[in-house]
């Protein structure tokens, strides 16, 4: 039998993201054994025929979520939501739920109103602190932006073409070592960044099938992933010979890392622009260790670098999204205190006999 939580004293934070994420667990636990608060995760792969899903324009119902381990969750109780990884796994029918579902326009139907409902529920009563909003969210994702922006902030970025022009890339490439990258990929096939090879600007049709990335290839082998959690950052340097050190983890050495103060300046001001709270930035120190942008993943991994090194990101990453909590429930605190100064204010006075 499943319950619906209430009102508590104590904090609630909510991790939205999919089904067996290592890092909505870890950091779960993180907050519940550091923090007096409870943590709820919200499975959106999950929600299937769960039954618990709840909402009226009305006001006749709770607005219910399912969370992992079969309760429920009013929404509006929740004080922060972590939106950590809420789709882009493919639904297919070894999910709970969907085995009996044969027809794929029928699960692609069951998919659609699943996550509809799922993020609809959500924007709609939820009035918490988001980290980061949804909106938010998905335009920082979107390379070209991030490159834009990354320039407006006054960070170095390598030389860059966005293009599906073979004739255009072909002239971009002649002028120096070039590597390509993906403008989104998809789901489970990992954003790499490769060599650009003769045979494949040879191929006309390759080329122009999608736009990709095409940059200098910066040299060197000092990398930074800077983990931002609100004012919070932790920087850390991985030293590492091939061009793209996440597929070659074994040859990586990883310490903390001061990060300049100029290069954190502008950074933060790149969190503004995106209205972000938390964020994971690639850079690279060139050969004249120089700082270079590349990329920004606005809800990336760091588990994997807690666990090549004595940093304690999923503390940091726990205790930010406490604070978050904490913030907000004030601001409820404060503003509920405030309408019922307003509403004494405006009863009528005592009647003199």
């Amino acid at each position: 039998m499943t319950n619906t939580h209430t009102a508590t004293s104590i904090p609630t934070i909510g991790i939205v993201t999919l089904h067996e994420d290592i890092h909505a667990l870890v950091i779960r636990d993180a907050i519940q054994h550091r923090h007096d608060a409870r943590c709820v995760i919200l499975e959106s792969d999950e929600l299937a025929r769960s039954g618990a899903l709840n909402w009226s324009p009305h006001g006749d119902c709770v607005p219910t979520l399912p969370v992992e381990g079969g309760d429920r969750v009013d929404v509006r109780k929740l004080d922060a939501i972590w939106w950590r990884r809420p789709s882009g796994r493919p639904w297919d029918r070894s999910l709970p739920g969907l085995e009996d579902v044969v027809e794929p326009q029928a699960l692609e139907v069951v998919r659609n109103d699943c996550l509809a409902g799922f993020q609809g529920l959500l924007l709609g009563e939820f009035g918490g602190a988001w980290v980061s909003h949804p909106d938010a969210t998905r335009r920082a994702e979107n390379k070209v932006l991030q490159l834009r922006v990354a320039v407006q902030v006054g960070l170095r970025i390598p030389r860059t073409l966005v293009s599906q022009d073979p004739e255009a890339i072909r002239a971009f490439c002649s002028r120096q070592p070039t590597i390509v990258k993906t403008l989104a990929g998809a789901f489970g096939i990992p954003l790499l960044a490769h060599a650009v090879r003769p045979e494949v600007l040879a191929d006309d049709e390759a080329l122009r099938l999608s736009p990709a990335i095409y940059q200098e290839r910066i040299e060197g082998r000092d990398h930074l992933r800077v983990h931002v959690f609100g004012s919070h950052i932790e920087t850390a340097r991985l030293r590492c010979d091939e061009l793209d050190w996440r597929v070659h983890l074994n040859r990586t050495e990883v310490e903390s890392h001061a990060l300049p103060v100029d290069v954190e300046r502008r950074l933060r001001r790149f969190m503004e622009i995106f209205d972000l709270r938390m964020g994971v930035f690639d850079l690279k120190i060139d050969t004249h260790g120089e700082i270079v942008w590349l990329e920004v993943n606005p809800q990336g991994q760091f588990l994997f670098v807690e666990g090549m090194s004595d940093m304690k990101l999923a503390e940091a990453c726990g205790d930010f999204l406490y604070r978050a909590a904490g913030e907000r429930r004030q601001l409820r605190a404060l503003s509920s205190a405030h309408a019922r100064a307003s509403e004494s204010s405006r009863a009528p006075a005592p009647a003199w006999p």
